[in-house]
C-alpha cells in the first residue's frame, strides 16, 4: 500500500477472558495493543504531563512525530474453539487436524487511533476458510515449512499454507491478519488524509 511504517510491539496479556466471545476477545485485544503504544508514545512526547492540545506536533501531514496507530489482532473459530498462534509444533498440528476437512472462521480486529484528535476506530472482519482434506504425513510435511508459528490456527494463506484452502468467502487480506479495505474506509472516515498513499 506504499504506507510508512514503524513497528512498536505493545507486549500485553492476549490471554482469553472466560467465556468471552470470540469477536470481543479480538477486539479487546486490538484495541488494547493500540491504547498501550498510544499511552508509551504519548509518555515520551510529554514527559512532564502535558497533553495533546497543548502542542501542534500532530497537524495534518507533519512529520514531528506519531500520528496515526494502528494494531491488529487475528483469531480462527472452528465450532466452539478458537486458535491463536500455536505455541509448539505439537499445538500446530493439533489445530491442523482439527481445521482441514472443513469449514473455520477468521475474525480479525483492527483499532486506528488519531493521537492528534483522541479519537479511534475500532472494527472486527470475519471471513469464512474452506480446508481441504489433509492427512497426518502431508500437515508434519506443511509444519516442515516453519511458516506456523506465528500465525494464527497454524496457517500462512499468503504462504505455502495457502494449498490448504479450497473457498474464502470474505476478505483475503483478513485471512492474511489485516483487512486493507476495511482498513482503508476507516482511515478515510477518520481522516488520514497524511498518511494514505492516494
Amino acid at each position: 500500500m506504499g504506507f510508512v511504517v514503524r513497528e512498536m510491539p505493545a507486549n500485553i496479556d492476549e490471554a482469553r477472558l472466560e467465556d468471552e466471545p470470540p469477536e470481543n476477545y479480538v477486539k479487546r485485544v486490538a484495541r488494547d495493543k493500540v491504547l498501550t503504544v498510544v499511552r508509551r508514545v504519548q509518555a515520551n512526547l510529554y514527559p512532564s504531563g502535558g497533553g495533546v492540545a497543548d502542542t501542534g506536533l500532530f497537524k495534518t501531514g507533519s512529520q514531528d512525530g506519531v500520528r496515526w496507530v494502528i494494531g491488529a489482532d487475528t483469531i480462527v473459530v472452528r465450532g466452539n474453539t478458537v486458535f491463536g498462534k500455536p505455541s509448539s509444533q505439537e499445538e500446530a498440528l493439533e489445530m491442523l487436524s482439527v481445521l482441514v476437512g472443513g469449514e473455520h472462521k477468521v475474525i480479525t480486529a483492527f483499532c486506528l487511533f488519531d493521537i492528534g484528535k483522541n479519537k479511534e476506530g475500532l472494527q472486527a472482519v470475519t471471513s469464512t476458510v474452506r480446508f481441504k482434506h489433509a492427512d497426518r504425513n502431508e500437515l508434519e510435511a506443511y509444519l516442515s515449512v516453519g511458516e506456523s508459528m506465528d500465525k494464527a490456527g497454524a496457517y500462512a494463506v499468503q504462504g505455502v499454507g495457502g494449498y490448504l484452502v479450497e473457498t474464502i468467502n470474505g476478505s483475503y487480506t483478513n485471512v492474511v491478519g489485516l483487512p486493507l479495505c476495511q482498513v482503508v474506509e476507516m482511515m478515510q472516515e477518520l481522516g488520514a488524509t497524511d498518511v494514505l498513499p492516494f
